[in-house]
């Protein structure tokens, strides 16, 4: 009777081995793909908050200093006196083989992935002083508001840090040595291609690419460790979560410029993928869990 017993307690048969294994292996599926889903919830999560803190920290250092914060990021490159070379558009890495895609990021603004726009195909560097009618009434608008200065980005080089502000500020003016900006594309201004679900069309709706009466340009600004807003309001300036720091990866606040040389104004904050706070709301939702998905 003992060695019976003994017989029947000495373990698993491969055939339950093998059950136990697929069991576990299902379960380890199902809570790996809710991990992942509460990933892109937290990334979501993170930057519609932060694209709502910097629309804030922006007024609240107007509202505290009587002007808009200098040494935001200029989105363009150059040397910070002369004309900039260009927007800080998305090229291939210094000895890469291969070229650019949004899963292959190289230097600069980012690709869109599946989703979102290309912020760098809709920037154009333009002078606001140059385009001024009458004169000067363009770069006023933009200067009277605070914004004396912007910081240029170098090209890249071996080693450099996109994310980090460049080191070449660029004193802006009315006149000599003009007020060079990264100006978002508008029928208003002419620019041939409007994005469907472009940067313009997204802070407008209802004026399909156009900007409304009295406004004249978008300027678009990087908010990077330089600015101003840091220590006054920020403690510091940042980066989309998702971001692994080899494209730039900064959050975007555009700013409405007038024909009349009134004070330009805080109309919108981006991620670096032109995503806007609505948009990343939507992720959110849609990357809960089954059971609290909505839309």
């Amino acid at each position: 009777m003992t060695l019976s017993l003994s017989r029947r307690r000495r373990g698993f048969t491969l055939i339950e081995m093998v059950l136990v294994l697929i069991i576990l292996a299902t379960l380890a599926g199902l809570v790996i793909s809710q991990i992942a889903m509460l990933g892109r919830s937290a990334d979501m999560s993170a930057t519609a908050k932060n694209q709502q803190d910097i629309a804030n920290q922006i007024s609240l250092y107007f509202v505290l200093q009587k002007r808009m914060p200098m040494r935001l990021d200029s989105l363009l490159e150059g040397p910070g006196l002369g004309a900039p070379t260009s927007v800080m558009v998305n090229t291939t890495r210094v000895g890469a083989t291969t070229g650019v895609t949004s899963e292959n990021q190289g230097w600069g603004l980012p690709l869109s992935g599946a989703q979102g726009t290309n912020v760098f195909a809709q920037l154009v560097m333009d002078d606001l002083a140059a385009l001024s009618a009458p004169a000067g009434n363009f770069s006023r608008s933009f200067t009277r508001s605070g914004f004396a200065q912007l910081s240029d980005h170098i090209p890249w080089t071996a080693g450099a840090n996109c994310n980090n502000s460049g080191l070449n500020l660029r004193e802006l003016s009315n006149g000599v040595g003009g007020c060079f900006v990264a100006r978002v594309v508008s029928t208003t201004n002419g620019d041939a291609a409007v994005p469907v679900n472009g940067i313009t069309r997204t802070i407008y709706p209802h004026l399909n690419g156009a900007l409304p009466d009295g406004v004249v340009a978008l300027v678009a600004t990087g908010v990077g460790p330089r600015s101003s807003l840091i220590p006054d309001t920020m403690l510091s300036a940042p980066i989309y979560p998702g971001c692994d720091g080899s494209y730039y990866g900064r959050y975007i606040a555009y700013f409405a410029v007038f024909a009349s040389g009134e004070r330009a104004q805080l109309v919108g904050v981006s991620d670096s993928y032109g995503r806007f706070p609505n948009y990343s709301i939507q992720q959110f939702n849609e990357s809960l869990p089954n059971n609290s998905r909505q839309g």
